[in-house]
């Protein structure tokens, strides 16, 4: 039998980092949704765009989200009431023809959660079912990190890492941290992190890194010089640093970046003539819909990527707005930082 509504406190955000709380109403879960009682959400560059700039009217935000299903509508059977799941943050539709003809990864009709009265920064939300993905076994600021960990895994498939391969990471933040101990273990040649915070830096030598590079003393575009050039650099920094990463590249190599800017600062100049003489390939990665989601959990479960190296910080709901200015202001420390229901939150 269906509950009734349920009142609940949602996060709204407007730009620029206006937060604010509403008390919002959800109905039981129709056909295929599912109501998800949040557990932990972290804070993902995207959603600091959502909250500098993007949000031109109060919006509810978040969705590196992990929670405990609650309710269950008609036809759901991939998940039951009690699990611990997270949820893809787009899904892919699975009947149209690019889905149909095994192309799952472009399809462009996903399912998911966005748009609704509340979103991950809240107590409870709304989700079709198709998106969650269960998480048994794990922490949920553990399984909170599944979402992302998804998009570490997409660059590092489309990388196309060899056995022997020199590998480059640029930018030491939740991504690429998480992406450091899948490369370790896909290649035995040499790993290299870049990247300006000392505080993280440490954390990648940690989960493996051969060397760090600190791009406030060494130019990026130097980093390959004693490695006769990366096959490989993995880019999780904004696209300015692409010219760079291009240089760093050795010949033949890939360079696949994740870093995008919303504004003018996604258009940049490159050499071209370096990527056509040089034989290099500029990769872009976009985990959407999501594909991985699954396969991360499964390694955050193993203890490949490590949970308690990425989650750096915990806050309550209540105090989101300090949770934003820790990702901003804290950028030695902060990796992944969780937001917690206040009912759920332990000090």
């Amino acid at each position: 039998m269906s509950t009734p509504t349920c009142t609940v406190t949602a996060a709204y955000v407007q730009a620029p980092f206006q937060v604010s709380f509403r008390q919002v109403e959800l109905p039981p879960p129709g056909p295929g949704q599912i109501l998800l009682d949040v557990a932990a959400c972290g804070i993902c560059g995207y959603d600091i765009e959502i909250a500098g700039e993007l949000a031109k009217e109060p919006q509810a935000f978040g969705h590196e989200i992990a929670g405990i299903v609650a309710e269950v509508g008609e036809g759901v059977t991939n998940v039951a009431v009690g699990d611990l799941v997270a949820l893809e943050s787009s899904s892919f539709c699975g009947v149209c023809d690019r889905c149909r003809n095994g192309r799952v990864d472009l399809c462009t009709h996903t399912v998911g959660f966005w748009g609704g009265v509340s979103q991950g920064f809240a107590e409870a939300m709304l989700s079709p079912a198709q998106s969650a993905v269960p998480a048994h076994g794990l922490d949920p600021t553990a399984a909170m990190i599944g979402e992302p960990g998804g998009v570490a895994l997409d660059m590092v498939k489309l990388a196309e890492i060899g056995l022997t391969d020199r590998v480059l990471l640029v930018g030491a933040g939740a991504i690429g941290l998480m992406t450091l101990p899948l490369v370790r273990r896909l290649t035995g040649g040499p790993v290299v992190a870049a990247g300006r915070a000392r505080g993280k830096l440490e954390v990648a030598q940690r989960l493996g890194a051969d060397a760090v590079v600190n791009t406030n003393e060494t130019p990026l575009a130097e980093c390959g010089q004693p490695y006769d050039g990366f096959d490989k650099v993995l880019v999780t920094a904004p696209p300015q640093t692409l010219p760079d990463c291009i240089e760093a590249a050795a010949y033949g190599g890939y360079v696949v970046f994740i870093g995008f800017d919303w504004g003018p600062g996604g258009v940049i100049p490159l050499d071209t003539t370096k990527l056509h003489a040089g034989k290099k390939q500029l990769r872009s990665s976009m985990d959407s819909p999501a594909l991985y989601v699954a396969e991360a959990l499964e390694l955050i479960r193993r203890g490949v990527i490590p949970a308690e190296e990425i989650v750096s910080h915990r806050y309550p709901l209540s105090r989101l707005e300090e949770a934003i200015r820790t990702v901003r202001e804290d950028r030695e420390n902060a990796r992944k930082v969780a937001v917690i229901p206040d009912g759920r939150f332990i000090a």
